[in-house]
């Protein structure tokens, strides 16, 4: 006897997909039911999409020539309370998978799923706030989507992590659409818990729920410290992550950052960092102690609106980053928001410094100032300092020294009295490594991963990029697998 699928479970389907065509709710459908036939048709799913457009219950965005689907408030609401907790859950997942998919695009793949030409599917992009939605293909050339099935043959992102791309899971392809969809105009940049659960894709209860009890999800745990000592990590829970990651992807990263500051960006490194301070005479080093544990809720929420977020969402944002009256090492968003925490104090003394001969640029909690006359380096210190102590922050004095060139002087871990290096000892460690890898083999088989780390490390030091001793590295690994 034919199974008759209960319009909720598609009302569903289009909640965790969104936005979504009728062709790909199917698609879906097919995925997570192979043995069952027959499903349900393109035609009436797309009738059905209709009558909940009718009612309220879903959005439509024209995508010529077929039409993308969300739910509004009241669709959220008309799924019974089990079910939306499954949505919930599932679109998390979808979410987190499609951030870390790798997207090879293919057109003919998209044509094939969606059933348009190449040149109709094209003029969808011509207006400036559409955003692209994109196939997920592996480069084996099968797609991957995860919610129950975890491999569901839909549309997926992001192509690439990147400020000016806007991913492909996001619900709303328009901000026009996301304020048909929401009870209030509210724009987007002020918006409220239920605008922005709406744009995710999740309930609002389950991000109040976050706000509500936000130690029930992080778990902690400990690290050892380069210097000796641990180091605590308080990570968020996967649900709560995938929402950070979110909120990363789709607001932080317009938060304004320093080029001074080399820490956590595309592009910048301790390597970049280190390479500013290279044949100095004096190079300086300090440390701000516990750099993340000092930043409270209430100047998160303050940098948010300096850096032109409404009062209703970034008294929210603040509160989704933040345990326990601070930043949590281990939280995704925590790196963006100490990069900009400090913007103002990199621009005063990155103009001040040069002032002076003197070169500043930080890496996170670590600050190098390098030049030819230590009296003004002490005496810059000493003006960093009084600054800091208006952030609420401090500097570690057991760990603040400045170095000669008659010494070693590094920086972030380098050694920069000729140009930015690995210690000698750490090069001589590895070295090791690999001579008893290429020796014997059989007993390094199951450390490749942290020998290939070692590898790609070196790679990234340009003088090393095509030496005889890294190339000698890359034969041993081939040995070794």
């Amino acid at each position: 006897m034919p199974i008759r699928f209960n319009d909720n479970l598609l009302l569903w389907a289009l909640g965790v997909l969104q936005p979504v065509s009728a062709i790909q709710i199917k698609e879906m459908l097919s995925q997570i039911f192979p043995s069952v036939s027959p499903l349900p048709s393109s035609n009436y799913i797309e009738s059905l999409c209709k009558s909940w457009v009718s009612e309220g219950a879903v959005v439509k965005i024209p995508i010529k020539p077929f039409y993308l689907y969300s739910l509004t408030y009241k669709g959220n609401s008309k799924l019974f309370p089990k079910l939306r907790r499954h949505r919930d859950k599932a679109r998390l997942f979808l979410l987190k998978k499609a951030r870390s998919a790798k997207i090879l695009m293919s057109g003919e793949q998209l044509r094939e799923l969606a059933g348009v030409s190449l040149a109709e599917d094209g003029s969808r992009y011509t207006q400036e706030l559409w955003r692209p939605i994109k196939p997920a293909v592996t480069s084996a050339g099968r797609f991957y989507w995860p919610p129950l099935s975890q491999q569901l043959l839909s549309l997926a992102g992001p192509e690439i992590s990147s400020p000016d791309i806007f991913f492909d899971y996001y619900s709303f392809p328009t901000l026009q659409a996301l304020r048909a969809a929401s009870i209030n105009t509210a724009e987007i940049n002020d918006t409220s818990i239920h605008d922005l659960a709406l744009a995710i894709g999740i309930s609002p209860r389950l991000i109040t729920s976050f706000l509500h009890a936000p130690e029930n999800h992080y778990r902690s745990f400990e690290i050892g410290k380069r210097g000796g000592g641990t180091r605590t990590i308080k990570a968020p829970r996967l649900f709560l992550k995938v929402l950070q990651y979110w909120i990363l992807d789709y607001m932080l990263f317009s938060l304004k950052v320093h080029p001074s500051c080399h820490s956590y960006q595309r592009g910048k490194s301790i390597i970049t960092n280190a390479s500013q301070h290279v044949s100095k005479p004096f190079v300086a080093n300090l440390d701000i102690k516990d750099f993340f544990g000092s930043i409270s809720t209430s100047q998160v929420n303050n940098l948010f609106k300096e850096n032109g977020f409404g009062k209703k969402i970034s008294r929210v944002l603040a509160r989704l980053v933040t345990l326990e009256d601070a930043l949590p090492q281990g939280a995704p968003t925590s790196p963006i928001i100490s990069n900009s925490f400090l913007y103002e104090f990199d621009e005063g003394f990155s103009r001040l410094a040069p002032f002076y001969g003197i070169n500043y640029t930080r890496y996170a909690d670590d600050i190098t100032l390098s030049g030819d006359r230590k009296d003004i380096i002490i005496n810059l210190i000493n003006d960093l300092t009084k600054h800091l102590n208006q952030y609420g922050l401090s500097i570690n004095k057991a760990k603040t020294r400045i170095a000669s060139k008659s010494g070693q002087q590094r920086v972030t871990g380098l050694v920069v009295n000729v140009r930015a290096t690995p210690p000698r000892k750490f090069r001589r460690i590895v070295r090791a490594i690999f001579h008893n890898a290429y020796c014997r083999p059989n007993e390094y088989k199951s450390r490749i991963p942290e020998i290939t780390g070692y590898l790609s490390y070196l790679k990234s030091f340009p003088y090393l990029a095509d030496s005889k001793s890294l190339k000698e590295y890359v034969r041993t690994i081939s040995k070794l697998r």
